[in-house]
């Protein structure tokens, strides 16, 4: 029997990759050459012992990923030993582990750029990066987790040089004071890891999508109008304050940002304005588009009285002039006369006619538009005179046998001023002057009288109706002396005429006889029942003669 001594002929391991990178299930068959009966198996990696027994076979564990690790195989027997060569062995890839979230470097209104660092565990060659990307509202809408990578967009990838200590990229495109995750990705052979995801506020910016105001007039209010704005589309930050601009000129002041409306006022009527609205961030300032509007028409200003020429004693022309400050367009004028309307239009003239002469008249004249109406001040004109007319009859009161009494009133339409008045009888003036009554003591009795009066203004003069009155009898006067004839011894006649001024109707005459021996008186009265008073005498009978 020969004697053992080392093996020979140990040949490599068998490795088969197990967990991932972690583990190595390393197997060995015998030594070509045993050169006696194997005792023992022994592993080492890098001089250290990890395995040793009999078996021949040895799964080697808690090893990294993607590492190289230097292994030698010892087989014994009674003699001693062999070692093979030094293997080198490389554990499979693993996912890569403990990635760090990226790192913003800048972050700008619609930008953020990144930095990030390869993970501290690559377990294997890295074979790309990816940057994912989502925004926060949109996560919390959906419902998704933090930890989730649902929801995500890939915005960046590269496959990187090996051993590349740091890789950037600039995200762009983004919403202004918006709150975005991001988190790196990276990839290799065996899998790829995520970092935590990181939360960005980009920077705020001016606002964008600010709309035109909206303008309304107030009713009856034509020097107000509401300004209402709404919210930009995209306010990208905290708004601090809004601003109105009237005509392209910025007002004083500014409005807090829960401020949506303002009334403006002392405004012209009828005249036009654009609004716009200024919004602003910290960051700067949008302005909207104008909003023009047109105030509501109001009662206009300063109307000036009209304008009178060409007057006559019954017809005047009447002109005016549009208002200096119309406030709206003038759609009539109204004329008024004595508070009568007397004419209605968009003419700026008219004349009036058949007027009272001498008379005066206020005209008034409002001019209107669709806001309403102003009036004029008042303005006064009188008709020029014409002669009198409508004079009524004197009023005559005899008063005795010489006298009349008469009076009047003024003519009904004297047209003017009277100057005076004239007073015939009988067709003779008997008095001039202003008083309107005169006693005439200048009448014979019994006598009737037409009186007539004419009233004079500087246009001519009226005349009245006659009126006439007889005034009162009296005595007569101028009675003669009878005529006496004798005619017989016993008989005379007597013969008288009518008296020279009757003064009246006769009713009677009476015949006085005297006695001259007996010294009485006697007496007849004749009356119209007799004969003798028409005939105006009479034969006086037994008379004593020669007496």
């Amino acid at each position: 029997m020969t004697l053992e001594a080392s093996p020979t002929g140990l040949g490599n391991f068998t490795v088969e990759q197990r967990e991932e990178g972690r583990a190595l299930l390393l197997s060995w068959d015998e030594p070509h050459a045993p050169n006696g009966v194997i005792r023992m198996y022994n592993l080492y990696s890098e001089g250290n012992l990890e395995f040793s027994g009999l078996t021949r076979s040895f799964l080697f564990r808690r090893l990294e990923p993607w590492t190289v690790y230097s292994l030698t195989l010892e087989a014994c027997t009674k003699a001693g030993c062999a070692h093979t060569p030094l293997q080198h062995i490389t554990t499979a890839a693993a996912p890569p582990a403990s990635q760090l979230p990226p790192r913003p470097l800048s972050v700008g209104s619609d930008h953020v750029s990144f930095t990030w660092d390869p993970p501290s565990q690559p377990n294997g060659p890295i074979g790309k990066y990816s940057l994912l990307g989502r925004s926060l509202e949109e996560r919390r809408r959906l419902g998704i987790n933090k930890e989730d990578n649902d929801g995500a967009k890939v915005l960046f990838t590269e496959t990187p040089p090996q051993q590349a200590e740091s890789l950037s990229y600039t995200v762009t495109g983004l919403r202004p004071w918006t709150q975005y995750e991001f988190s790196v990705c990276t990839h290799n052979t065996a899998g790829h890891t995520c970092s935590s995801w990181v939360t960005v506020t980009t920077r705020q910016a001016p606002p964008r999508g600010l709309a035109s105001p909206t303008v309304r007039h107030i009713q009856d209010r034509p020097s107000e109008v509401v300004v209402s704005w709404a919210p930009p589309l995209e306010p990208n930050g905290v708004l601090q304050s809004y601003r109105i601009h009237r005509n392209n000129v910025s007002f004083s002041f500014s409005f807090d940002p829960t401020v949506l409306t303002y009334t403006d006022e002392d405004l012209q009527p009828f005249s036009t304005y654009s609004y716009s609205v200024t919004a602003c961030t910290s960051e700067g300032c949008i302005t909207s588009p104008q909003t023009n509007i047109t105030t509501l028409e109001a009662p206009p200003v300063m109307v000036e009285a009209p304008t009178v020429d060409a007057i006559t004693s019954d017809h005047v022309n009447i002109s005016w002039v549009k208002p200096l400050m119309q406030n709206g367009e003038v759609t009539q004028y109204v004329l008024k006369i004595n508070n009568k309307e007397t004419y209605r239009g968009r003419d700026l003239n008219t004349s009036l006619s058949d007027l009272q002469p001498h008379t005066s008249y206020q005209l008034v004249l409002l001019a209107c538009t669709r806001g309403g109406c102003t009036t004029s001040n008042t303005r006064t004109v009188v008709t020029e005179e014409a002669p009198p007319t409508h004079l009524a009859a004197p009023s005559l009161k005899v008063t005795g046998p010489e006298s009349v009494e008469i009076t009047w009133r003024p003519p009904n339409h004297p047209n003017g001023i009277i100057t005076g008045y004239e007073l015939c009888r009988d067709g003779e003036v008997i008095y001039v002057g202003t008083d309107t009554h005169y006693h005439d003591f200048t009448l014979q009795p019994s006598m009737e009288y037409s009186y007539v009066v004419r009233a004079n203004n500087s246009r001519g003069t009226v005349s009245s109706e006659v009126a006439t009155a007889k005034s009162h009898p009296s005595a007569p006067s101028g009675v003669g002396l009878p005529t006496l004839t004798s005619l017989e011894a016993t008989q005379v006649r007597v013969e008288w005429q009518t008296p020279a001024r009757p003064n009246g109707q006769i009713v009677s005459y009476a015949v006085y006889l005297r006695d001259p021996v007996q010294l009485n008186i006697t007496s007849a009265v004749f009356t119209p029942e007799h004969s003798v008073f028409s005939d105006k005498q009479i034969i006086l009978q037994g008379l004593s003669p020669y007496r």
